[in-house]
């Protein structure tokens, strides 16, 4: 981060300055933990469900915090800034700082394949200064800390953008300004926080709410063809499966741990299990066609690629193979996830617990996954979880259901054999990361 007037921030901000320090003209970082402060930095206090971080503001200035933003009056000597709102003023920061810097903004926005493309395409950029959105950190909070990350000597920023709830893109949007768009595919993901899936797809297109290269194609999954109908009126470029799209696989074989794909006549490897991996190759495949300029070498990429933790992870463990895709589930994803565990030939086994967010139609769509696992010729379930109970009932074979996650993990090991495959998923909440850790330890990782 390049450092920032203090002037700057007010001015962005909108504030009140108290307690003036003569001697403070400018800051270095910013952070919105109280426990990362470094020294010569802004510390901004923003408001959860479960948290008020106006109660660690003193915590931040004994941790050597030099200034602070509050909503609220504050009793101390300490110079702080008064705003309306820290979260929208976190905003109005990043998005005026950002626009100090001269750099590419690629912007990912989608309902599943989000992080498996954006670690594609940032290890398949060759300019060594490209910063890349780290972790889960694709909100409202994290899109921010990833801007505050970027310098001048920054030349591509990309930016993955996830969302729970309508308005949240569009805000990510009007501050990053994308100069580069990539959908990935749509679907119904949280659709319990929405009205319909075509509510959903209009959320998914606020990206363009701050889009200002219009001359400049978007890339999008072609497959989805509700939103490319909604998107025509913006130059866009299609990848997928279809044969209508522009970038499309002439040969296409999916093996249990990788994927084989020749287009335009070349052939590459994808260690990238499950047809996301296809759709994330295609896509940032697409974009390199597309835009020349930007010095991307794809087959690098492949080789210094790193699947994200706890997403379609393939471990040989000491009597087990275990598929760990533990870090959430949608109805898409778990699809996907059911898919390459049926790749395998030994006894394959789906611990599975509930996918969140699913509203209305949660009882449908898990009655789906167990049909599904029914279709693959899933050897066992072990289901986990309230909303579970509906794979449990459909699956017609080997099958054990459990409330709690801990109660599951008491029986494990007297439900799996020696040589299972093991697929362990489920929605981010269920923690079914601990399962995977629990099996990893105890069977050892080869």
């Amino acid at each position: 981060m390049e450092k920032l007037s203090i002037d700057f921030i007010l001015k962005s901000v909108n504030g009140t300055l108290f307690n003036e320090n003569p001697s403070l003209i400018e800051i270095s970082s910013i952070s919105t933990d109280s426990r990362e402060i470094k020294e010569n930095s802004l510390f901004i206090p923003l408001i959860g469900k479960t948290f008020d971080g106006h109660y660690f503001i003193e915590k931040a200035f004994e941790n050597k915090a030099s200034i602070s933003l509050s909503s609220r009056k504050l009793n101390t000597d300490k110079p702080y800034i008064k705003v309306n709102d820290t979260l929208n003023s976190l905003h109005c920061i990043a998005k005026d700082y950002l626009r100090t810097l001269n750099l590419g903004r690629i912007c990912i926005t989608g309902s599943t394949g989000k992080t498996t493309i954006k670690n594609l395409l940032s290890s398949s950029i060759i300019e060594k200064e490209t910063v890349s959105t780290e972790g889960n950190t694709n909100n409202l909070i994290g899109v921010p800390y990833n801007i505050f990350r970027c310098s001048k000597n920054t030349k591509y920023a990309v930016f993955e953008m996830g969302i729970n709830m309508k308005g949240e893109l569009k805000t990510l949007s009007e501050i990053t300004r994308p100069t580069h768009i990539i959908i990935t595919s749509v679907n119904n993901s949280h659709i319990g926080n929405f009205k319909s899936f075509e509510d959903i797809i209009d959320t998914k297109l606020e990206i363009f709410s701050g889009y200002e290269n219009l001359s400049s194609p978007v890339i999008i999954n072609g497959d989805n063809k509700t939103v490319i109908e909604k998107i025509r009126k913006f130059k866009h470029v299609t990848f997928g499966l279809g044969s209508k799209n522009d970038f499309q696989p002439e040969n296409l074989t999916i093996l249990k741990n990788k994927n084989e794909i020749e287009i335009e006549s070349k052939k590459y490897t994808i260690s990238i299990p499950g047809i996301g991996g296809v759709y994330a190759f295609l896509a940032v495949y697409a974009f390199m066609r597309t835009f020349p300029e930007i010095s991307i070498d794809i087959e690098k990429g492949l080789e210094n690629f790193i699947q994200p933790e706890s997403r379609m992870n393939i471990f040989q463990l000491s009597g087990l193979t275990l598929i760990d895709d533990s870090y959430n589930a949608s109805p898409a994803s778990m699809a996907n996830a059911i898919d390459v565990l049926s790749k395998f030939s030994a006894r394959k086994v789906a611990i599975l617990s509930d996918m969140l967010e699913l509203g209305a139609m949660s009882d449908e769509l898990h009655k789906n996954v167990g049909e599904e696992l029914n279709s693959k010729e899933i050897d066992v379930l072990i289901a986990v979880g309230d909303y579970s109970k509906k794979y449990f009932e459909v699956f017609k074979k080997e099958k054990y259901y459990f409330i709690k996650r801990e109660d599951m993990e008491k029986k494990i090991f007297f439900i799996l054999n020696n040589k299972d495959i093991v697929l362990i998923k489920g929605s981010h909440s269920t923690r079914m990361d601990e399962t995977a850790k629990l099996l990893k330890e105890h069977y050892n990782v080869v």
